[in-house]
């Protein structure tokens, strides 16, 4: 029930294999595990869910997918501009609201360059509807089809999208579970393109050392402990063994002309027999083999399949040096945003207007700061990157971590990476200010009400509002205009 932007994956959930009834519970365990996970200030924040029509801010350009669950549009803000991708479930489609409220929740939650982003939610007495980022490039399956197969060294870029994004779901406790092709979209048309993965419809949240019992999935790509009905993350690695093997030559490792066939076919594990197999290295193979080991026990955990042998022959995590990686490794020493308000609005900013452009190159600069792929930051790999520069000292790091760990979680997320390593000079000059400022003016009359700012940046004291109105306030009419909100962060945030 993700916003993905492809007809095929939203036909394939007919499809779905189900051999339970088993349904998900929020657990007051499960309910803590998510609050300790999201305290503080974090992109989740922002995204707002509201009851008035969709399309007051949205307008509708055109399908581009429809199946069981609802339908996929390409939208245009209209406070922006801005394209963006709408998902319509209808609730009549939806067994369990509970279980889009959970795939909403999980998606708020995730904050990584490798999974679509989402910005609002609306609910009407008949829908949902979910507006995420629009994804350009299109899905890994048509890549595949039109090229039959791909290279190893861009089999292990795309890889190691996957598995970072995967490794990074796991290390909170979240399984995807539909991993395939047609849930992996390209961010452009380019060849260096990047995963993104969508649709967490079926995702789930799993306890630590617990068990899931649902069958539900792609059977094509379903690991064999899924089928028996009783599994783990692992599934993910099974799945993304599948995705691997198939880039490499161009068709799936498991056949049958019934799904009884295809699961006989898929307990046996994975054969290599094909001459395009003498072509390929022994090192992606002996990977193959180790995603796709029958018994869980023996399959590779996410972590271990980003630091397999294969891998780093083709991914190199140095810090190149190179304008952007300094000029961004400078931002962040000097960040500045100094109390809750300041970096909620810069937040804001970078979370709910900051597109794929925006962020492209400091993306790959996270990535290549993110040493063991958990899709954050410590202390230690901040430290790893300035060293590499022969820059900054164990000292300077420290703060630098104190400023930019806006959430409290002992990390740099890439949210805050990315607010913390903007240049906002720039920024503050150009439209993604005049953006952000419209999306939080919802009546329109190009000034901000105190009561508006409440509403997009919560948690928020009355003290904090009263000092702020008091110094961005220049004519005192109660409302803030645009130039005294550019002024007053001009002042707060820039060097």
């Amino acid at each position: 029930m993700g916003c993905c932007l492809s007809d095929r994956s939203l036909d394939d959930k007919n499809k779905k294999t189900k051999a339970s009834d088993d349904k998900r519970k929020n657990t007051k365990e499960t309910r803590l595990q998510r609050n300790s996970s999201t305290k503080g200030l974090n992109k989740g924040s922002f995204v707002k869910s509201s009851k008035s029509s969709v399309h007051k801010n949205y307008e509708m350009i055109r399908t581009v997918g429809e199946g069981g669950f609802g339908k996929v549009y390409v939208v245009k803000d209209k406070r922006t501009s801005a394209i963006k991708a709408m998902k319509e479930i209808p609730k009549i489609n939806v067994d369990n609201n509970k279980k889009v409220d959970e795939e909403i929740d999980i998606l708020k939650e995730l904050d990584h360059p490798n999974i679509m982003k989402i910005y609002e939610v609306y609910e009407s007495s008949k829908s949902y509807y979910i507006i995420s980022e629009f994804i350009s490039g299109g899905e890994l399956f048509d890549k595949i089809i039109a090229a039959k197969y791909i290279s190893e060294k861009l089999a292990a870029k795309y890889l190691h999208d996957i598995m970072g994004a995967i490794n990074y779901c796991h290390s909170r406790g979240i399984v995807h579970r539909d991993l395939k092709p047609e849930n992996l979209l390209l961010d452009s048309k380019d060849e260096n393109a990047n995963i993104k993965i969508i649709d967490f419809g079926i995702s789930e949240r799993l306890k630590s050392d617990a068990k899931l019992r649902e069958t539900i999935g792609t059977l094509y790509y379903m690991a064999p402990e899924v089928v028996k009905g009783e599994y783990d993350q692992k599934c993910d690695v099974w799945s993304a063994g599948v995705i691997l093997y198939i880039m490499l030559c161009g068709r799936p490792p498991f056949y049958g002309n019934s799904n009884l066939e295809l699961i006989k076919c898929i307990k046996k594990g994975p054969k290599m027999t094909d001459k395009i197999w003498n072509s390929i290295s022994a090192e992606v193979k002996d990977l193959i083999h180790k995603m796709l080991a029958v018994e869980p026990a023996d399959r590779l955990s996410a972590a271990d399949v980003l630091a397999h042998p294969w891998m780093s022959s083709y991914i190199n995590n140095t810090i190149v040096d190179t304008k952007i990686s300094l000029d961004a490794l400078s931002n962040l020493g000097t960040f500045r945003a100094g109390n809750k308000l300041e970096k909620s609005i810069l937040t804001f900013i970078t979370s709910q207007v900051f597109g794929e452009k925006e962020e492209a190159e400091l993306a790959e600069l996270f990535k290549a700061l993110d040493a063991n792929g958990d899709g954050k930051l410590s202390q230690e790999e901040l430290l790893n990157g300035y060293h590499q520069l022969k820059w900054s000292s164990p000292e300077e790091v420290k703060e630098i971590m104190k400023k930019c760990d806006t959430d409290g979680s002992g990390f740099i997320d890439f949210t805050e990476f990315i607010t913390a390593a903007t240049n906002w000079n720039q920024i503050l000059q150009k439209e993604q200010l005049i953006s952000a400022f419209k999306m939080y003016d919802t009546s329109g009359d190009g000034q901000l009400s105190l009561d508006e700012l409440k509403n997009g940046i919560p948690g928020i004291k009355d003290s904090e509002w009263a000092e702020f109105l008091n110094e961005a306030d220049k004519d005192g009419d109660g409302n803030i205009s645009l130039e005294e909100l550019k002024e007053y962060l001009t002042k707060k945030v820039l060097v």
